[in-house]
């Protein structure tokens, strides 16, 4: 599915109405944020987001969402995994996000976030530092490409 700018809004305005109740600081990263940071030919399939323990547990609460963490792979692991329906883009919203890399499991924080408007919607994106620490922990393919893209700069 290719992701118009137009239904990465509509998603981003239903994200934030979402993320109202939370009381600790949260963000988009991945694909979603590099594509929010002006990497506009980047391909998105879905909106990664990241919340604190306390507010998943919130979310869960306040909308009625099920925690769908299974336990996770040998790679990744949450202890939260939310799939709100905001519409025709995925959502998934993750709490104690850890990732298995070199023999321990290290969890995925954000340091510093960035508040962003893409047209009608405001959300918090993690910055491109972060960002890039994030895909290099992964060390997926998919990734390591992302992170290559990052070494250029947005819109080239």
């Amino acid at each position: 599915m290719t992701v118009s700018d137009g239904m990465l809004e509509q998603a981003l305005i239903r994200l934030a109405d979402l993320m109202a109740d939370c009381r600790d600081p949260w963000c988009v990263f991945g694909g979603a944020a590099m594509r929010l940071h002006g990497y506009r030919d980047m391909p998105i399939a879905d909106i990664d987001v990241l919340v604190s323990p306390a507010d998943g547990e919130r979310l869960i609460a306040s909308k009625a969402l099920e925690n769908v963490a299974d336990g996770g792979t040998g790679r990744f692991c949450s202890r939260i995994l939310l799939h709100p329906d905001l519409g025709a883009l995925p959502v998934e919203i993750l709490a104690g996000f850890e990732i298995f890399t070199d023999g321990s499991w290290q969890e995925v924080r954000v340091g510093d976030r960035i508040e962003m408007k893409f047209g009608a919607a405001t959300v918090f994106i993690a910055d491109i530092d972060d960002i890039a620490r994030i895909f290099r922990l992964s060390g997926r393919p998919k990734d390591l490409a992302r992170l290559t893209l990052l070494e250029k700069p947005a819109g080239d």
